[in-house]
């Protein structure tokens, strides 16, 4: 998923908006992935100016466990040697939870017992334990703060960020809290993969992107 494709504003912006994490059903795996990763960064812009993502806005939802919880992680390797105890292939353990009316597919299982997935809700990792035989406990894992997420974490925290994202705000004509996630976004796009960029690197790619932008627009105004 490219910065600049528009289906990327749509996605960030859906979620600014509605403080819900809108559907990745129609991406394909990778996709779904980077997704994800854009979507927890969104989650630390969110949590750095509100105290709380704003997936909690809906009380209900978490109440019933079906708010993924930033502090907790399916554990991969205890899941896979409860399936290999159990004798339950991925295929298997995603048709029980289709039957329970969970959108879950052999590949998303795959991938649970491959990497730690914070994105799985409490309810999700319930109904997970009960097909595969174990609890909810032996599944969950505490999940820490990645030295990027770290990174970000000090980066929207600058005074550089905020005059950054006013000029965001500006050149797409949204409003600041839209334009500090929407560039916070696109911080993994602008740092090296497999890096873990310090705090000036990171502001450094992001007033790259934010001039060049105002550079083109400027452009399309004067033509």
């Amino acid at each position: 998923m490219d910065w600049n494709d528009p289906e990327f504003d749509a996605l960030i912006d859906e979620y600014v908006r509605s403080g819900r994490r809108p559907s990745l059903e129609g991406l394909d795996e990778s996709a779904r992935e980077e997704a994800e990763a854009l979507l927890r960064v969104a989650e630390l812009v969110w949590e750095q100016g509100h105290g709380a993502p704003p997936l909690e806005a809906d009380p209900v939802a978490a109440a019933l466990g079906l708010v993924p919880d930033p502090k907790t992680m399916l554990e991969p390797r205890a899941l896979k040697s409860a399936m290999a105890k159990a004798g339950l292939q991925a295929s298997e353990v995603a048709r029980q939870l289709k039957a329970r009316e969970w959108t879950v597919e052999t590949r998303d299982v795959f991938a649970w017992t491959t990497k730690g997935r914070p994105d799985v809700p409490p309810a999700l990792i319930r109904a997970v334990a009960d097909v595969v035989g174990t609890s909810e406990t032996k599944l969950s894992g505490e999940r820490r703060p990645t030295p990027f997420e770290l990174a970000v974490r000090d980066v929207v925290q600058t005074p550089a960020f905020e005059s950054l994202a006013e000029r965001w705000a500006h050149l797409h004509r949204t409003t600041l809290a839209s334009a500090r996630t929407l560039l916070a976004a696109r911080m993994p796009a602008a740092a090296h993969r497999g890096d873990h960029p310090d705090t000036n690197q990171m502001l450094a790619s992001l007033e790259t992107l934010v001039t060049v932008l105002e550079s083109d627009s400027g452009h399309d105004q004067e033509s």
